[in-house]
């Protein structure tokens, strides 16, 4: 009961406009007084450890990336190179790649540097929003950058690989999708010759950290740091800018909201809610998994909220083909939802309705949710 008043009162909350962190924590409070009385006070204590740590440095090192790549040249060169491989490829791989740097409000950057494609191949404004929109967030089941897969990987104590392993199907479904929708709206163009296809080196660092903190497993802190090192020498990047890239990445709402996160888990979890949802849901394990985090996402429009309020509850349920369904359903919630700011701020820089959008973004949905539900089942 008091789990879901929690819940209630958090979502509530945030779609009254309060900051997000703010509402998440009267939903900590909500929960854990009554459900734990003084031991919330050994729960508190205890969530400040190493994990937390890490968490929170890689949120921070990743924002910090994000802003160094995208005030230097080296992004306008990989968006020109992608150009020279032709449009269409372009119209998807930009947003694709700018996906790579999770930042808020990330589509309204990209859908900057993809508009002068769109323009060329003519296309109307809800097809460039779906577009943008889509391609932006293919990675966000796989990519170790993402606020849901840190947090997951702290919550559950598993790596970046073993997450992978099993949400790789989510984006290769989502691709899939977004590729046969967007061959149906862009037409056929050539090659820009005139442009070279050098500017793709400038991918560098996304490989860099794809091999380290994957195929290596190297701590994602200490990825980020020879990343944004080498970066800064490369590049050669002022003190000004790394020191506003600092300033950018130093978001107390973000931050707080990470560790929010972890004290919520933990308190869940001392309250022995998990084991009592288990021996309830059992028989339906696989559609609350499903649901659950579909519906917290959905609502918030957070795309890290269905790792941050489901998973906690759900731990217990989340073996196996759990974990993958329970991926799915935050990625299908989080693209659906109106209030996904990524989706509002695309239909902003190019004045598309939001309605007219959703024709495709369901469509994408369907397909992806077909998709995935299948290899899910296969594997």
């Amino acid at each position: 009961m008091f789990f879901i008043a929690s819940v209630s009162a958090a979502l509530s909350l945030i779609a009254l406009g309060i900051n997000v962190s703010a509402a998440m924590g009267i939903g900590l409070l909500i929960f854990s007084i009554p459900s734990l009385g003084y031991r919330f006070i050994d729960v508190l204590v205890g969530s400040f450890n190493r994990e937390m740590l890490n968490t929170i440095t890689s949120l921070f090192l990743s924002m910090m990336l994000a802003y160094l790549y995208r005030g230097t040249d080296a992004s306008k060169k990989m968006v020109a190179s992608m150009e020279s491989l032709g449009r269409r490829f372009a119209s998807a791989s930009i947003p694709a790649v700018i996906g790579l740097l999770p930042m808020p409000a990330g589509a309204y950057i990209s859908a900057g540097l993809v508009d002068p494609v769109y323009e060329d191949l003519g296309i109307n404004k809800e097809q460039r929003t779906f577009i943008n929109y889509w391609f932006r967030h293919i990675w966000s089941p796989i990519w170790p950058l993402y606020q849901s897969i840190i947090l997951a990987s702290a919550l559950l104590g598993l790596s970046f690989t073993s997450i992978v392993s099993r949400t790789w199907p989510i984006s290769l479904s989502s691709v899939i999708a977004g590729t046969i929708l967007a061959f149906k709206i862009l037409p056929k163009s050539e090659k820009n010759e005139r442009r070279s296809a050098s500017g793709l080196v400038h991918l560098w660092p996304f490989a860099l950290i794809a091999l380290l903190s994957i195929a290596f497993s190297i701590p994602l802190p200490i990825t980020l740091i020879a990343a944004i090192a080498l970066f800064s020498i490369i590049y050669r990047v002022s003190f000004s800018d790394i020191e506003k890239a600092l300033r950018y990445s130093l978001d107390l709402t973000l931050i707080s909201l990470m560790m929010i996160s972890f004290i919520y888990g933990n308190a869940i979890d001392a309250s022995g809610l998990p084991s009592s949802l288990t021996n309830v849901l059992s028989r339906f394990s696989l559609l609350v998994v499903f649901l659950l985090p579909f519906l917290m996402v959905f609502s918030t429009g957070f795309e890290f909220t269905f790792v941050a309020l489901a998973f906690p509850a759900i731990e217990p349920l989340l073996g196996g083909r759990g974990l993958s369904i329970a991926f799915l359903g935050g990625y299908l919630g989080s693209m659906l939802s109106p209030s996904h700011a990524c989706l509002i701020m695309s239909a902003k820089f190019y004045r598309s309705s939001l309605g007219k959008s959703y024709r495709y973004i369901i469509k994408a949905v369907a397909i992806t949710a077909a998709l995935a539900f299948t290899m899910i089942a296969l594997i």
